[in-house]
């Protein structure tokens, strides 16, 4: 009877040691900043996990075996922090001024429109002076409680082209021809990087990153029921490769839109439909890339040159894996009907 009693009480510390190391292994939430995008960083592992189709379906590496984790704003401070008289203090000011975000938030737009406003390259919002803080929200900043998984997940960001321009001014003739089929970012974009080449082994062995920039390359997909634009990734890694699409915003808006034969009839569409598309090419080594808008279509072979990186050489892979395909940021392909409606001719809308 005692040794059962013993056996019993046994079993229960036992059965309360496990759950205090879980209790302990699994962090607590202490207030909703926490599950915020800017305290999680959640996006990175998200789409990186194999679970989304990420790259961890070619390197077998858990996220949190990475160098790419440290990307974190852990304290208010980070933000709202001044010194006055030699005394750190809270302030609402810093946390709204341009350079707290650039900080870690770099654009290429708002660097040229800093350098030279008059410049083709600078964002027409920072031309005027606008900051980052006059599209985006605390809520965003801060959180509301919700952990979402990525800035993609509906309610995650609050600006929005309409929360400033009036119904009129979006309607413009290309949204009327389109009819709300295609976002404002196809035409008024002016140029999305892409990164080209990541070789994965020197981001894991060494911890930064080495490939190819694209400039005026870019791709056209379906997001949220409208075609958009995405960036464009691909990685290597230990012979392996994979080609990643996904929906972005880069700040660089430009005030004109895009006219017909900008992306109809274009030819890059041409090339594409009699099969001797390639939009990359890597010669003396160094890459070129095509100029201009390329529809993503499912399963098409996109005829990259994926390399590897020695010493400081690019290098051709002998015979790389097939790469895996990934759309990432909630985004799909075009459709083939969507496909053959840009190979057409279109006349300029009426204004």
């Amino acid at each position: 009877m005692k040794k059962s009693i013993l056996a019993a009480v046994f079993s229960v510390l036992v059965a309360a040691f496990i759950f205090g190391i879980a209790q302990e292994k699994k962090p607590q939430v202490t207030n909703f900043y926490e599950t915020s995008l800017h305290y999680t960083n959640r996006g990175l592992e998200y789409w990186y996990s194999k679970e989304q189709g990420g790259l961890e379906r070619i390197t077998g590496i858990p996220f949190s075996q990475l160098p790419c984790t440290g990307c974190h704003v852990r304290s208010c401070d980070t933000c709202h922090k001044k010194e006055v008289d030699g005394k750190a203090m809270y302030s609402l000011d810093m946390a709204r001024a341009q350079e707290v975000c650039e900080k870690c938030h770099g654009m290429e737009a708002l660097r040229e429109a800093k350098k030279n406003p008059e410049s083709p390259a600078a964002d027409v919002h920072f031309k005027i002076g606008m900051r980052c803080m006059d599209c985006h929200t605390a809520r965003e900043i801060h959180g509301d409680g919700t952990p979402y998984n990525s800035i993609r997940d509906p309610g995650a960001l609050d600006a929005r082209c309409e929360n400033c321009h009036k119904p009129e001014e979006l309607k413009c003739p290309g949204q009327e021809a389109h009819q709300d089929k295609v976002d404002c970012n196809a035409c008024h974009v002016r140029d999305l990087p892409s990164c080209y080449n990541c070789h994965f082994d020197t981001r894991v062995k060494e911890g930064k990153s080495v490939s190819f920039p694209l400039k005026g390359l870019l791709f056209l997909v379906n997001h949220e029921g409208r075609a958009t634009l995405a960036s464009l990734h691909t990685f290597v890694y230990q012979n392996k490769t994979m080609i990643t699409f996904a929906p972005s915003f880069p700040h660089s808006i430009m005030k004109e839109g895009r006219g017909c034969s900008d992306c109809h009839a274009t030819s890059i569409i041409q090339d594409m439909k009699n099969g001797r598309f390639a939009p990359v090419c890597f010669e003396n080594g160094k890459i070129n890339n095509v100029q201009g808008i390329v529809p993503v279509l499912k399963d098409w072979d996109w005829n990259f040159v994926f390399l590897t990186y020695d010493n400081g050489t690019w290098i051709p892979l002998d015979n790389p894996a097939e790469p895996l395909v990934n759309f990432s940021g909630y985004c799909a392909p075009l459709t083939r009907e969507q496909f053959l409606k840009l190979g057409e001719h279109q006349s300029p809308p009426k204004k």
